[in-house]
């Protein structure tokens, strides 16, 4: 009952109020959608850094793998087992 109360006078008041209401609540929204905004900007440059980085690794890797000799011709050839008689 007394949220119904309280959504009846919250509507009143917004009913008979709009520009004291929208006066108030309007710089709040602005400052909410400009850190918003700067925040998505920073993350925005944060993950096109580590992509950056991300990618400098992988150049890396693959650069020294294709330095390294393959395992298989640097190993030598292993005997064939002999199979015991029974």
């Amino acid at each position: 009952m007394e949220l119904l109360v309280g959504v009846i006078i919250g509507a009143a008041v917004v009913w008979l109020a709009p520009g004291l209401v929208g006066s108030l609540l309007r710089p709040a929204a602005k400052g909410t959608i400009k850190g918003s905004v700067h925040a998505y900007k920073t993350v925005k440059g944060a993950v096109a850094e580590a992509g950056q980085r991300v990618g400098q690794m992988v150049a890396e890797a693959k650069s020294e793998m294709s330095d390294e000799p393959s395992e298989t011709a640097a190993a030598p050839p292993r005997p064939a087992r002999r199979r015991r008689k029974k």
